[in-house]
């Protein structure tokens, strides 16, 4: 076992390392995008400008930097340059996002004010496990960034987000994120049993009317979106190198997220150190801190480092040999179905919270799950924050089950 918690720590050290330096490594990534062809015009126009020109060949390359600067802004790279534009007929991705998801929800409201009286209203969200709402703005500006520039009628630069940008990054969220709804009518017979003034009883059958909203958000990844749009293998290959992970902090960084894994490598050690010994949960919560930082993607959970909320659970119980169901719905009903309930004043670590935010049809109505991490605290894979982190236990009016489903490996 010393063997295998030396191993842990390490590895967990080493994550914390790599996290820290994500951003400065996005940064250098950008910068050797630059160096390189600095490099390749240089090497291409001294010796063939300075014979024409006689221009020194330390003035042609100062002219070869600004050139390619340039162009790497002019490329879809120059999205993440976007913020220190601050004209006035411009915005921050920050604000068009936030105008953007306020359509959303309002283009939702209105599907609920049209279908008139319903007695429920239920999300559907395909490609997601725990049927929840699918973030996929970094995907969108991905997108947007690839097929505004390479566009070959119409290309622009994405340096610059004015109206006609935003109009086009409007276009690209409502392609790649759609909106139905249908009402459906249940019929419900019912025996009810009737007291006659005489005193007898009869059973009588009895006929309601249940509608139900149906309302289904389809949110396509960026690959999705790339084959709708057509995109060349090259187009591709941008996309993909913009949602690389050495890019991801960049991203994180103009939309405005909160890059912070919630531990900073001490604190981390420190968590680890508290935790109770010889405990099975406390093992499930060192395996959870492992995924620290790692992305959020229901459509990709299970992908390279990409998990959900759901998903992170069963990884974690699977290594500790538990087999536990895939959503976060299923794994909360095999909590209840094998006594594994517990009261939220029982929590200890390795505890799973399971969080409720609207009807989608599944168990209890669950859209979220998290392992407790103790004092107060849980790890979990969070669509908001695009990652997994360690925060504090929130939205206890949204708490609707607690599990503890490592008594099943202790027993």
């Amino acid at each position: 076992m010393n063997a295998v918690n030396e191993a842990q720590r390490a590895a967990q050290m080493a994550m914390s390392a790599h996290r820290s330096i994500q951003t400065a490594r996005a940064i250098a990534r950008l910068n050797r995008l630059i160096i390189k062809m600095v490099v390749r015009a240089t090497a291409l126009l001294v010796n063939g400008l300075t014979a024409l020109l006689g221009i020194s060949g330390s003035v042609i390359v100062v002219l070869c930097i600004v050139m390619v600067s340039a162009a790497v802004i002019s490329s879809p790279f120059g999205i993440f340059v976007s913020v220190e534009n601050t004209d006035a007929d411009v915005k921050p991705l920050t604000r068009i996002v936030q105008e953007i998801d306020d359509e959303f929800a309002a283009r939702l409201a209105e599907l609920q004010r049209s279908a008139g009286n319903v007695d429920r209203v239920e999300f559907h969200y395909p490609g997601s496990a725990d049927n929840t709402r699918i973030d996929n703005w970094m995907d969108i500006i991905a997108v947007f960034a690839v097929k505004t520039v390479t566009d070959a009628e119409n290309g622009m630069d994405v340096a610059t987000l004015d109206a006609t940008r935003i109009g086009i990054i409007r276009s690209v969220f409502w392609d790649m994120n759609s909106l139905e709804s249908r009402v459906e009518t249940v019929e419900h017979k019912e025996t009810v049993t009737v007291e006659h003034e005489d005193g007898s009883t009869s059973e009588e059958t009895i006929t309601r009317y249940e509608r139900i909203l149906h309302i289904t958000v389809t949110s396509h990844t960026a690959e999705q979106q790339a084959d709708i749009y057509r995109f060349t293998n090259e187009q591709i290959e941008l996309m993909k190198e913009m949602l690389s992970e050495e890019f991801r902090p960049l991203m994180f960084a103009i939309l405005g997220k909160d890059a912070d894994i919630g531990l900073t490598p001490e604190q981390l050690d420190l968590v680890q150190q508290q935790l109770p010994e010889g405990e099975l949960g406390s093992e499930a919560v060192k395996l959870a801190l492992t995924r620290l930082g790692d992305p959020y993607s229901q459509p990709k959970a299970g992908q390279d480092h990409f998990t959900d909320c759901s998903y992170l659970v069963q990884w974690v119980y699977r290594q500790l040999g538990i087999s536990l169901p895939r959503t976060a719905a299923e794994q909360a009903r095999f909590c209840v179905e094998n006594g594994l309930t517990v009261s939220a004043a029982d929590l200890v670590p390795g505890d799973l919270v399971f969080w409720s935010y609207e009807r989608n049809g599944r168990f209890m109505d669950i859209t979220h799950v998290g392992i407790y991490a103790g004092d107060g605290k849980v790890v979990d894979a969070s669509s908001t924050r695009g990652q997994v982190v360690y925060r504090g236990l929130f939205d206890s009016d949204k708490q609707v089950l607690f599990g503890r489903p490592h008594i099943v490996g202790s027993k």
